[in-house]
């Protein structure tokens, strides 16, 4: 985990999706499909989304895997499918080369390798690498500063952070949306922290992020990473609301930290956040 395969499949997933007649990104497969039907059926219900068909929701699994054959084998098709870890989750969602037109594409990451080679289909495998120095502070600029360079006198103190993320996306996007706007005082402070922290201990340099955050936005983060993982984020302001709470600013403070994903439906942390 935290090596970068959901950061680099959103990025070409955003890089080629015009090229297809439909296209779906799949988040947090493994989450939200959970152990029982409704996740998958879920799932399914998000792919055949994309078709824009007034009042189409399937009801059974079985359903699902018909629909997503019949209506999409003659178009062009892109679909990410994103922390995959079952063969279940590929037979229901992918099941075959022939659920899709010439020219689909199907992206799919795992930890497990085994998975892609037990669902005996043809593939292509690419392993995540830990990103080189250049690439690295890239991303954290583009996290820190809205920008792919550092600010001129950020310069120095961008590089010491992004040597100690050691090459991970995942510590260089939450560190760099923790030092966002922040001043250069901020920055030698957080910095200390750091240093203090083993260079292979990457948990405890992430939690720095956490250990900023105010006493509400650490409640409800800790609320996530517990009970909320894979749910709608309107459901998740609802149960929060109906407790008393008011979490929007909350969740949103959270994702733009990057301790948070969403997808623009589905709340999500990475599992070395949680």
């Amino acid at each position: 985990g935290g090596m970068g395969k959901t950061t680099l499949t959103t990025a070409l997933y955003k890089k080629i999706k015009s090229l297809f007649d439909v296209s779906c990104f799949i988040a947090n497969v493994r989450e939200v499909s959970g152990e029982r039907n409704e996740g998958m059926l879920q799932l399914q219900n998000k792919i055949l989304s994309h078709l824009n068909i007034k009042g189409m929701v399937i009801e059974t699994l079985s359903e699902g895997k018909d629909s997503l054959r019949n209506l999409l084998s003659n178009k062009k098709v892109l679909i990410v499918l994103d922390d995959v870890s079952s063969k279940s989750q590929l037979e229901n969602l992918a099941g075959s080369h022939e659920w899709f037109g010439r020219g689909s594409r199907i992206i799919v990451t795992t930890r497990d390798k085994h998975l892609l080679i037990s669902h005996a289909v043809l593939f292509e495998m690419y392993e995540s690498k830990i990103m080189n120095k250049s690439e690295s502070l890239q991303l954290f600029c583009e996290k820190a500063f809205k920008k792919d360079k550092p600010e001129e006198d950020y310069f120095e103190l961008s590089k010491t952070v992004v040597e100690y993320a050691g090459g991970l996306p995942l510590a260089l996007e939450v560190l760099g949306s923790f030092l966002c706007g922040r001043r250069i005082s901020d920055w030698e402070d957080a910095l200390i922290k750091i240093k203090q922290v083993p260079h292979d201990d990457i948990l405890n340099k992430l939690r720095i992020s956490y250990d900023m955050l105010e006493t509400e936005h650490k409640t409800l983060f800790l609320d996530i990473a517990c009970f909320f993982k894979g749910w709608y984020k309107h459901k998740v302001i609802q149960i929060l609301e109906n407790c008393g709470f008011h979490p929007t600013l909350g969740i949103n403070v959270l994702i733009e930290k990057s301790l948070v994903t969403f997808d623009g439906r589905v709340i999500g942390m990475h599992d070395l956040l949680s």
